[in-house]
């Protein structure tokens, strides 16, 4: 199964590192430059630098703890985490909007959301990479097709 929009892979990169099929080079640009700018308060806030947010935007494991702080603030923002728990409801809201009633999709998205619903920490950055390993997890799980 293949997820096409880009919107799609705005979802992802703020909850997993997966880069999902876009319909063109345009919309993974648009979708990459629409993270930007919203990553810039989350980049103000966690002191990172324009290259952690581009790998953020890429897609790329966060590693330091900045990168980490960044990837939380994001999941925060959008209700995809508390700074304590993944929030099950947050992750499904944003993929129902994105998934533009693709009942299909919008099931897979359940199923990766309910494989995540127990992903805990109290480190609030640890936590980012805890759940975007989990949803990366479950969607090579479900056959989401994902590029490294």
């Amino acid at each position: 199964m293949k997820f096409n929009s880009a919107l799609v892979a705005f979802c992802f990169a703020v909850m997993v590192t997966v880069n999902v099929k876009a319909d063109g080079d345009a919309e993974v640009e648009q979708a990459k430059e629409m993270l930007r700018g919203l990553a810039a308060e989350c980049k103000t806030k966690e002191g990172a630098t324009d290259d952690d947010v581009e790998g953020f935007v890429n897609d790329k494991m966060p590693e330091t703890r900045t990168q980490k702080c960044l990837a939380g603030c994001m999941q925060e923002q959008f209700g995809v985490s508390n700074g304590k728990a993944f929030q099950e409801d947050g992750f499904m809201e944003i993929a129902k909007m994105l998934m533009k009633g693709d009942e299909s999709k919008i099931e897979v998205a359940r199923e990766i959301a309910a494989d995540c619903k127990d992903v805990t920490n109290e480190d609030r950055c640890e936590l980012a990479l805890d759940i975007m390993n989990c949803l990366k997890d479950s969607a090579e799980k479900h056959g989401i097709e994902l590029k490294h």
